[in-house]
C-alpha cells in the first residue's frame, strides 16, 4: 500500500485556499506482513529492507505491545502498550546501541525538524 502526506499542518493556508489538497503527494509506500505479530515497513515495499523503520505489533496476555524501530534492523527506541482495560503507556527503552531512545514530549512541545518544510 502507499500512505498520502498530510499537508494540513505544515501548508494549513493552502489547504484551506484549496490550492493543496489536505492528504497528497508524496505518496509514500508501506508493508504490512506477518511476523511473530504483524510488521510495518515504512518507506518500503521490501521486507528484507533494514535501512527502512519499522513497527513490530505483538499480542500479550493482557493487551497489545508496539517495538518502535526507528533505525530499521536495530534496537527499539521505545515502546507503547494498550491494554484490554483501556490503558496505555509509553515506555522508553534504555541507551544500548546505535538508536536513541524514545524522547517524550509534552502536549506543548514542537517535535524538532517535523512541521518543516522539506
Amino acid at each position: 500500500m502507499t500512505v498520502p502526506t498530510y499537508n494540513a499542518t505544515l501548508y494549513a493556508a493552502d489547504v484551506s485556499a484549496n490550492l493543496k489538497p489536505e492528504f497528497g503527494d508524496p505518496f509514500t509506500p508501506v508493508l504490512i506482513r506477518e511476523a511473530d505479530g504483524v510488521r510495518i515497513v515504512l518507506g518500503t515495499h521490501d521486507y528484507e529492507d533494514m535501512q527502512k523503520p519499522d513497527i513490530q505489533i505483538e499480542r500479550q496476555p493482557n493487551g497489545w505491545i508496539i517495538f518502535l524501530h526507528p533505525l530499521g534492523g536495530s534496537d527499539p527506541s521505545g515502546y507503547v502498550y494498550f491494554l484490554d482495560d483501556g490503558r496505555s503507556f509509553v515506555r522508553k527503552e534504555l541507551d544500548v546501541g546505535p538508536t536513541e531512545p524514545i524522547e517524550v514530549l509534552s502536549r506543548r512541545d514542537n517535535v524538532p525538524g517535523f512541521d518543516e518544510p522539506i
